[in-house]
């Protein structure tokens, strides 16, 4: 069998979300790519794999985009050997991860997203007035797509998989069905006031366009004849933020807003970690720990607060009279530097002992200019 037919056999054995089988197949097409789809994979190495790592990463790809090629790949193979698939005994893949660097979490500053909120109300407005397709369109539709990722924080998956039925206004409630969301586990997010119109102008529409209960509710084909798809993907919400992007300057991005409001839940007086793992629907604290940047003004106040607490008697007190040799000392320094004016040698090619004498005053008043050591 080739890899892409034991990625194929992998994914009808298990039960995966259409993302997680989608990765599979792509690291699948990678491993084929570069060794070839009729490659005898018993003759695959881990030697090999290395090489293989070593060039993409020259290439240019990402640690962690290597990262998710390889687990995938290893995850294959274990499955294939365990399974007969291939007559080997050790997986290439083992050990062949690398350590990602860890950056700082991106989040959207929230002027920007107040300018990102001001463009889409504007396009809005010029659509109603003039009856003509904005840039964005239809942009009431895209500002409720908006205000709905900067509210909940959710997921980009959870709110393409969101049903008619999965909206209850009258709670002021979402539910995230556990089939949409990356932990398989179901909850339930609160609707905030400031989003609770938007959903309801949309409900609404779907409502006056015969939704039914199982109906995508977040579907721009649906509301607009602009679009001949049947549902809406990942591709026409990725389009509208890179247009978005363009208007304001600042990268937005559905993730970004969840890093931001996890951001903002922790910069709260009253915050509660706790509180923000259930919003994220994380699995562990640990995760949530990720998504949260601190503060620099924060920690700022913080070791300023300490150090106002101390007493002090035990805060180091700078002694300013120390500097003065020094600057006087730098201060000759600056200045062109004099050798003393020596005897002429003798005959015989030696100095006098008074040059001697001389030589020995400049070199011990620290090679200063010569007049200046006199005057000392």
């Amino acid at each position: 069998m080739n890899i892409l037919e034991i990625a194929g056999e992998y994914n009808e054995t298990h039960d995966l979300r259409p993302a997680t089988r989608t990765i599979y197949l792509a690291a699948a097409r990678a491993l084929g790519r570069r060794f070839g789809e009729d490659f005898a994979l018993e003759k695959l190495h881990n030697r090999d794999v290395l090489i293989w790592r070593k060039e993409i990463l020259d290439s240019g790809l990402a640690k962690r985009s290597w990262n998710t090629y390889a687990s995938h790949l290893k995850t294959l193979f274990q499955y294939a050997i365990k399974h007969d698939l291939l007559s080997m005994r050790q997986n290439p893949f083992t050990e062949t991860s690398v350590v990602p660097p860890r950056k700082r979490k991106k989040t959207v500053p929230h002027e920007a997203i107040n300018q990102g909120r001001s463009q889409l109300l504007r396009l809005q407005e010029s659509e109603r007035v003039s009856g003509k397709r904005s840039s964005i369109t239809p942009a009431w539709f895209w500002l409720s797509v908006y205000e709905t990722f900067h509210y909940t924080g959710i997921r980009l998956n959870s709110l393409l998989m969101m049903q008619r039925k999965d909206v209850c206004l009258k709670r002021k409630t979402i539910n995230i069905r556990s089939e949409s969301d990356k932990t398989h586990k179901e909850f339930v997010l609160p609707i905030p006031g400031p989003l609770y119109e938007h959903l309801d102008r949309l409900t609404a529409w779907a409502d006056s366009l015969h939704f039914n209960e199982t109906d995508q509710l977040f579907n721009v084909n649906r509301f607009s004849q602009h679009y001949k798809r049947d549902t809406m993907d990942i591709n026409q919400i990725e389009s509208m933020y890179k247009k978005l992007t363009t208007l304001v300057g600042t990268r937005m991005t559905p993730h970004r807003f969840r890093h931001t409001l996890a951001t903002d839940l922790m910069q709260q007086a009253d915050r509660n970690i706790h509180v923000a793992k259930a919003l994220l629907n994380h699995s562990s604290i640990v995760t949530t720990m990720e998504y949260i940047e601190t503060d620099p003004h924060q920690m700022r106040n913080v070791l300023e607060d300490r150090a106002a607490k101390m007493p002090k008697s035990l805060l180091a007190r700078v002694d300013t009279s120390a500097r003065l040799p020094q600057e006087r000392l730098q201060k000759h320094l600056n200045q062109p530097m004099a050798v003393p004016a020596l005897q002429s040698a003798n005959a015989a090619g030696s100095f006098s002992q008074e040059a001697f004498d001389q030589l020995a005053e400049w070199i011990s008043n620290g090679a200063l200019p010569f007049a200046s050591a006199r005057r000392r």
